[in-house]
């Protein structure tokens, strides 16, 4: 028997629970920091739009990804609406803003690929997360 095999689980396992923790921790840190001085910011001039179309649990992921992905990039005639909804709102964050939608992104997504990655390697067989 292997001697490092019990021992992957355990630091999988605590991996993902650091990565949750972080994702725990930075997400009302965001929803403080930078959705809601970006909101503020965006009702003063009436271009607030994104605040309408989504409701109020995701608003702080769909900021982040608003201000760290170049969505003006990929402007066509087809998705002017939805890609002119998210400029204003790059064009108002900071710094501050940019690195705290970095952290919790990071710690989003990271936290999601590690899991469908323990799922998936699960289901062909290659390494097995439950009792053996």
């Amino acid at each position: 028997m292997d001697p490092i095999a019990p021992l992957i689980p355990l630091w999988f396992g605590l991996l993902i629970m650091g990565l949750l923790l972080s994702t725990v921790i930075a997400y009302p840190i965001a929803a403080l920091f930078m959705t809601r001085p970006i909101q503020r910011t965006l009702r003063q001039t009436n271009e607030d739009y994104l605040s309408d179309w989504i409701i109020k649990p995701f608003r702080t992921g769909f900021y982040a990804m608003a201000v760290l992905i170049p969505f003006a990039r990929w402007r066509n005639d087809k998705n002017q609406h939805l890609i002119d909804v998210l400029v204003p709102v790059r064009r108002v964050a900071t710094p501050i803003h940019w690195w705290l939608a970095l952290w919790l992104e990071v710690s989003m997504c990271a936290m999601v690929l590690l899991l469908f990655l323990a799922l998936g390697l699960e289901f062909v067989g290659v390494w097995s997360l439950g009792d053996r």
